[in-house]
């Protein structure tokens, strides 16, 4: 019987991936489901907002760059556990990084962000070509 090669290609991940999972204690970094991310459009702005309990805004990066939207940061483990061995553990621990493509044209400088209540918010606003234009029907 002769292998085929994607076969060994897809163990080489799950090699990878449970490598990745045990030099983290049996926690995901979250890879790209973390942070969980809503994204809302209106006429002005689109608004981003993610979930990001626990954390504080000092451990939390935001770029934009050629409409790609990057959301990163670290979560450190909770000082009164440090020393405990995990018994279960479904909150990721360590560094993340979510990038979203954003499909419509905003305004790069007027893009701004509010944290409250572990919520990103994030409001860009839509550049005048992306907004939508009411065409006036001529006789």
């Amino acid at each position: 019987m002769l292998w085929d090669v994607d076969m060994w290609r897809d163990l080489e991940r799950l090699r990878s991936e449970m490598n990745r999972l045990f030099a983290n204690g049996g926690a995901s970094n979250g890879g790209t489901n973390y942070p969980l991310v809503n994204v809302y459009d209106d006429a002005e702005n689109l608004t981003v907002t993610a979930e990001l309990p626990g954390m504080t805004k000092d451990r939390v990066n935001i770029t934009f760059s050629d409409g790609t939207l990057t959301i990163a940061g670290k979560r450190e483990r909770n000082e009164k556990v440090r020393n405990m061995a995990p018994v279960r553990q479904e909150r990721a621990v360590g560094s993340f990084e979510k990038t979203l493509r954003i499909p419509t044209k905003v305004k790069q400088e007027a893009i701004a962000a509010s944290f409250s209540n572990g919520v990103l918010t994030i409001t860009m606003p839509k550049a005048e070509e992306a907004k939508p234009k009411t065409i006036a029907i001529e006789a």
